[in-house]
């Protein structure tokens, strides 16, 4: 049986120079065509990594946008205020800040309490009647008319002590910072009194009357006499007829009372007014002073001149007295209406 012939292969050998042999790759083709496939599934991948990665930095950018956003905005909103705006927030912290001090800082609350010309009524009596307490806001008891609290003084608290008692003309309540409050009492005095059908109405140096007694005659005043009253109550005016003959014995009582305060200024503490007995209003304006000297044993009338001298003559009259100039004289009424005093 003959030799088969050997198999001829589908490509021929081709001889290298350095003797190798290289047979030629018989899948070029299909080789180009993976290498291709694969290139393509590379970049395929590469792409859809790419894409991946892409979409993972913007989700990751967008998270970190996401969270600066309220800060970012934050700062915006600070960058936008205008320098007006800055003045104004500026203004109204300062504001707060004083209102937070006025309202709690202690030296806006009462601290000190000063009482002052009370010599009828006690500190105690004084700040029990006008209500202001230690520990109290130091500007909580402004009040009453608008001259008073456009000065800032305690209007009601005022009110409260003059309507008290009588013996009480004015007040002064205001606020001195720090912590002080200040009371100023004017008190009035008792300089006369009337007789009355039911007993003896004193009065003071304005004409009210302070208080309406019974039994004894009031000591150390002098009483008005010859006056037409028609009634007396506590706190008010007396109610008369006729003012003329009052108002001349009222002249005349203050000017005793301001010559014994000019020589109590020189240490002279003799009380003038305690030596009146009496004033007494008569006809065609004429009014004489009944007087109990120390050391003469009789009564002194004294007429007096004209009121525009009323000062001078009731200083003389008060020297004349404490001197002993009517000891060893034995007249008893002294005219003082001419320009020379004549004793009789």
């Amino acid at each position: 049986m003959p030799d088969k012939e050997p198999r001829k292969p589908d490509e021929e050998i081709t001889v290298v120079e350095d003797g190798m042999y290289d047979s030629p790759d018989v899948s070029d083709e299909s080789s180009n065509e993976d290498g291709k496939d694969v290139k393509k599934a590379e970049e395929t991948s590469r792409s859809e990594s790419g894409e991946k990665g892409s979409s993972e930095k913007k989700e990751k950018a967008d998270k970190g946008k996401t969270a600066v956003m309220p800060g970012s905005g934050f700062g915006k909103f600070i960058r936008g205020i205008s320098i007006k705006g800055w003045l104004l927030i500026i203004v109204l912290l300062m504001i707060l800040i004083c209102a937070m001090l006025f309202l709690f800082h202690r030296n806006f609350r009462v601290q000190e309490i000063h009482v002052v010309g009370n010599n009828r009524f006690t500190q105690e009596e004084i700040l029990a009647i006008s209500g202001v307490k230690e520990g109290d806001h130091l500007y909580s008891h402004v009040g009453g008319s608008l001259k008073e609290i456009a000065r800032l003084q305690y209007g009601k608290a005022r009110q409260k002590i003059i309507s008290y008692d009588p013996y009480i003309a004015d007040a002064k309540v205001y606020p001195h910072y720090p912590g002080e409050v200040y009371i100023e009492v004017t008190e009035r005095r008792k300089v006369a009194y009337v007789a009355m059908p039911d007993g003896y109405a004193i009065i003071s140096e304005d004409s009210v009357v302070l208080e309406i007694v019974t039994g004894d005659v009031p000591q150390g005043i002098p009483e008005i006499r010859g006056l037409p009253i028609r009634s007396a109550q506590i706190g008010k005016k007396l109610d008369l007829t006729s003012s003329d003959g009052y108002d001349i014995c009222i002249t005349v009582l203050g000017a005793i009372l301001g010559s014994d305060a000019n020589a109590q200024q020189d240490g002279d503490e003799f009380n003038f007014l305690s030596h009146v007995i009496c004033v007494r209003y008569c006809e065609n304006m004429t009014t004489f002073i009944d007087l109990d000297i120390p050391g003469v044993d009789h009564i002194i009338s004294v007429k007096i001149g004209s009121l525009q001298t009323i000062s001078d003559q009731m200083t003389w009259l008060r020297y004349a007295v404490v001197s002993g100039y009517f000891a060893d004289k034995p007249g008893t009424v002294l005219d003082m209406t001419g320009s020379k005093y004549i004793l009789r």
